[in-house]
């Protein structure tokens, strides 16, 4: 999977999101994804790490379970084990690899976070890491998204139109996609959403044979 597909914004640029749109502790969907984690013992899957926010901030929140961070970005890896070296997070671990094609077993993890990805991929490239997301899940394990979600103010709408201008052509279709349908195509059903600064989190299941 090319790296350009993944990211728009090259590996220096990437924190910036976290100091602009995700700086409110309260309504960041940072913050979500760790409240609906808890304490528990997890073992807890990062795609498309980056520079490693998520992981790393899932790992101090929560010292009883094991993150393990994957990309397929070199430079994006740098700057992730640059974190690691400043500040010793011991339950957390950082590999290369491709998401599509993860080298993990079956049923490995209790939850597959999945932040600000998916809008970038193509429909097939999105399929195939999901696909792989429902193999290495538990069959009760959660996959979480994070994505874009555009905000009701007017004020705020100014602000996303920044986010509107570096994506992707097809982005604003993205944004319009009924989620429900998106990931039940992929053999997985929405328990919960929460609305977020400019996103939203989603929490979902494998779906039941029948």
């Amino acid at each position: 999977m090319e790296t350009s597909l993944v990211y728009q914004f090259n590996a220096k640029a990437y924190d910036i999101l976290e100091l602009t749109y995700f700086r409110k502790k309260a309504s960041s969907p940072r913050n979500a994804v760790i409240s609906m984690l808890g304490n528990g013992s997890l073992n807890i899957l990062d795609m498309c790490t980056g520079t490693g926010t998520n992981a790393i901030a899932i790992a101090k929140a929560n010292r009883n379970a094991k993150v393990i961070g994957i990309d397929i970005s070199k430079e994006m890896l740098t700057m992730a084990k640059q974190k690691l070296e400043k500040d010793s997070t011991p339950n957390i671990e950082v590999y290369e690899m491709d998401a599509a094609n993860m080298q993990f077993s079956k049923d490995k993890f209790d939850i597959v976070l999945i932040s600000l990805v998916l809008h970038e991929l193509s429909d097939e490239l999105a399929g195939k890491m999901i696909a792989e997301a429902k193999r290495v899940l538990k069959p009760d394990g959660k996959l979480i998204v994070v994505e874009w979600e555009e905000p009701d103010s007017r004020l705020a709408k100014l602000a996303f139109y920044a986010i509107k201008k570096m994506e992707h052509q097809g982005f604003e279709d993205f944004l319009k996609l009924n989620m429900y349908d998106y990931f039940e195509k992929h053999s997985f059903q929405i328990a919960k959403i929460v609305h977020c600064d400019y996103s939203k989190v989603i929490t979902l299941l494998k779906k039941a044979k029948n």
